[in-house]
């Protein structure tokens, strides 16, 4: 238990730095660690469209509450077909 133990102090001390983002990590057996991150907010939805309003309403209106998410304006240059943000 002590390797993990170890693992998920190391857990504790990302988030810490890093609030906004969903951490966690996945102990292989012969005990390599695959680390990964996730900015939250975690949206689905049923169909594109509503999605793409979710996305716009998460980057409009709670983008204060999620360190992790980007600016809107930040998308375009970086992603082919994402209109850039007025």
């Amino acid at each position: 238990m002590g390797f993990l133990n170890g693992l998920d102090a190391m857990k504790y001390d990302l988030e810490r730095q890093f609030p906004g983002w969903r951490i966690w990590y996945v102990p292989r057996t012969d005990r390599t660690v695959t680390w990964c991150a996730q900015p939250w907010p975690l949206i689905n939805c049923q169909s594109p469209e509503h999605l793409a309003a979710e996305i716009t309403q998460a980057h409009t209106e709670a983008a204060a509450d999620w360190p992790a998410l980007a600016s809107l304006a930040d998308y375009g240059p970086g992603a082919p077909g994402v209109p850039r943000a007025e």
